[in-house]
């Protein structure tokens, strides 16, 4: 016989209870089990009926979302009332496409996977988006990754570094500039910090010059800084935390890096051979000193230097034309194809011999 607490009066009551205090004890993203409900000393006597009718009910009211938890049993998770409200003035197709992309977080869902999660048709599907779009519920957002694919998010989160690509990419394209500047700036002051500059004697030092009659004068130039690393036990060497302080307080970065970002410059700048990580990481040092540093920043390639790669003949046989010639098995001397007959051989020579 059932009791009087399962009256439908009594059930909305303890549902609304029941979602309260989930509320107020759990975070917003628990998921709860039929253990943790039972927990809350909400439902007399722990009746599992009576616990079982309102969870449906909030569930009915879309304040609770039915999962499938560990090892099939079954569990919870709350909505918010916002997104409650929402949720009522959809259709149930719309229910469901909205339930999936929420599912996705801040990693965004590809077209494809929600018509294979919720096995509507593309019609159905499309209309769904369209309208949830219109309502500002969801956003369709690029990402780095998959640019070729179209993918929806909830239109109240910012997406992830993995959507994105971070800091490094400016709509989707990468920023090398920006990371350019944002490294050699890093290098510097890493730089500062591993080496000390030795004090000169006089600070000036005398360059002898010929002068026009034939004779000799002596010019007086101000001396090169001279550096020398510090020595062993040296504790000043910046960490992540001090070198991101630095980035962000310099003004040279429109928004604010985080240390996972910066952490990937300075892995970049080691395998460049420009910094080397100490004690697994925790601390950078400079190859080079402050004046070396800032000597190679302001170096600019010359513009003779992009050919010279072209020039260095480093595998014959692909490089020469022969190793790619779609007819090299045919070419032979006197042949229709001979080398000597060979149009692009000659080129190449002059190009690679640079006469």
């Amino acid at each position: 016989m059932a009791s009087a607490g399962s009256s439908a009066g009594s059930v909305t009551v303890l549902a609304a209870q029941l979602y309260d205090a989930c509320i107020n004890k759990f975070p917003s993203d628990h998921l709860f089990y039929q253990q943790d409900l039972l927990g809350l000393d909400i439902v007399p006597k722990n009746e599992l009926a009576l616990l079982l009718q309102c969870t449906q009910s909030l569930v009915d009211q879309k304040l609770f979302r039915l999962l499938q938890g560990k090892n099939d049993r079954l569990a919870w998770k709350i909505i918010s009332r916002e997104d409650a409200e929402k949720l009522q003035n959809l259709s149930p197709d719309e229910s469901l496409v909205y339930n999936v992309i929420h599912s996705t977080g801040r990693s965004g869902i590809w077209v494809r996977a929600i018509g294979n999660r919720t096995n509507l048709h593309k019609s159905i599907l499309d209309r769904c988006l369209k309208s949830l779009e219109g309502k500002s519920y969801i956003k369709s957002v690029h990402n780095v990754k998959f640019p070729s694919r179209k993918m929806y998010m909830l239109a109240g989160l910012a997406p992830s570094e993995d959507v994105t690509g971070g800091a490094w990419f400016t709509d989707g394209v990468l920023d090398e500039n920006f990371i350019n500047s944002v490294a050699g700036f890093i290098e510097y002051t890493v730089s500062r910090k591993s080496w000390y500059e030795v004090p000169a004697s006089d600070g000036h030092r005398n360059k002898r010059m010929k002068t026009a009659d034939g004779g000799m004068a002596v010019k007086q130039e101000a001396g090169q800084k001279e550096y020398l690393p510090f020595p062993a036990g040296y504790l000043g060497y910046p960490t992540v935390a001090m070198l991101t302080g630095a980035v962000n307080e310099s003004g040279i970065t429109p928004v604010r890096l985080g240390e996972e970002s910066i952490t990937q410059l300075l892995e970049m700048l080691c395998y460049d051979n420009k910094l080397v990580a100490l004690n697994n990481g925790e601390v950078y040092k400079s190859i080079k000193n402050p004046e070396q540093v800032k000597s190679q920043q302001a170096r600019k390639p010359r513009s003779d230097d992009a050919g010279i790669d072209d020039r260095l003949v480093k595998n014959g046989m692909t490089e020469a034309p022969c190793g790619h010639c779609p007819v090299f098995k045919l070419c032979a001397p006197g042949g229709a194809v001979s080398p000597e007959s060979c149009e692009y051989f000659d080129p190449w020579l002059e190009k690679a011999l640079g006469f």
